[in-house]
């Protein structure tokens, strides 16, 4: 098994093309959905796109057209995500006024609860951007990335056990989720990984970043020992990074293959060349001035 991981850039699709051609079996990290409608041609590409309401329209469209070229060479695609799942479910036990019977199921509560400390951590993290005050704003997202990381251990080990009973397959699976090979390893499946940004990054000749605020979260998530001055300064980095960084999705082209890519390095090594006093004036330039 080949994890790949990989983050919802459009410059990064033909690289995992690439390598899931040479895999019998792809597994997309998203719960099921609407997609075999897509495949079976009984639903657009625009149709698909509009049902999903994804805050990235031009990467899913793109990795719609891939899905198809891939179902066309004979590959199976399967969706797996079981934690997603449980959540999706609770929406629609509401709807259909079955929430109290859902959430009695074990698993169903275990993620909910996961869940609203994960929410309620990043509600905490919104209301103090509103105080204006950046040393408060530090501690909250140091929380929550604290409680995301538990999350994201436990969507990877629902996701580990789901995936634990396939051989040849290619497993789709986003940046932070580092310990799903591990989880794997231990139910005796032998699994591989390659870090799509990595891989375009020595393609274009730049040395990698990781962003701070995912440096922070993989510290947690991996059970790392971390200084509380050290903890802090990769949170307020982290603060100044999604500050800066683009958010409108861009296309590749021949002069910039990987604009995603080259413009996160360059905000990461920016803000982790920050102290934490050049964070916080950073940052109150950006957000606060005037606004006090």
């Amino acid at each position: 098994m080949l994890i790949v991981f990989v983050s919802h850039r459009i410059e990064l699709l033909p690289l995992f093309e690439e390598f899931a051609g040479k895999y019998s079996t792809i597994v997309l990290e998203e719960p099921r959905s609407e997609l075999r409608e897509l495949l079976e041609g009984k639903m657009s590409i625009d149709e698909y796109v509009k049902w999903l309401d994804t805050p990235f329209p031009l990467f899913t469209r793109y990795e719609a057209e891939l899905i198809l070229r891939l179902c066309s060479a004979g590959k199976k695609i399967l969706q797996i995500e079981p934690y997603l799942e449980v959540i999706e479910g609770m929406h629609y036990a509401i709807e259909r006024g079955e929430f109290e019977s859902y959430i009695k199921n074990e698993r169903v509560k275990a993620v909910r609860e996961m869940e609203k400390r994960a929410t309620g951590a990043h509600l905490r993290y919104q209301e103090v951007f509103m105080q204006h005050n950046f040393d408060r704003l530090v501690e909250a997202t140091i929380a929550f990335a604290k409680a995301d990381a538990e999350r994201f251990r436990m969507r990877d080990y629902m996701r580990a056990r789901a995936l634990s009973n396939l051989n040849d397959a290619l497993v789709e699976a986003g940046q932070m989720h580092v310990v799903l090979p591990e989880y794997l390893r231990r139910m005796g499946v032998e699994a591989e990984t390659i870090n799509l940004s990595e891989i375009a990054a020595r393609r274009c000749g730049v040395e990698p970043a990781q962003n701070p605020g995912t440096m922070l979260t993989m510290n947690y998530i991996l059970g790392e020992k971390i200084d509380a001055d050290r903890e802090k300064l990769l949170a307020a980095q982290a603060l100044v990074y999604i500050s800066l960084i683009k958010k409108e999705e861009m296309l590749p082209t021949s002069e910039n293959p990987f604009p995603h890519l080259i413009d996160e390095i360059k905000v990461a090594k920016f803000a982790g060349s920050l102290s934490y006093e050049d964070c916080k004036k950073v940052f109150e330039r950006i957000w606060f001035k005037g606004r006090k």
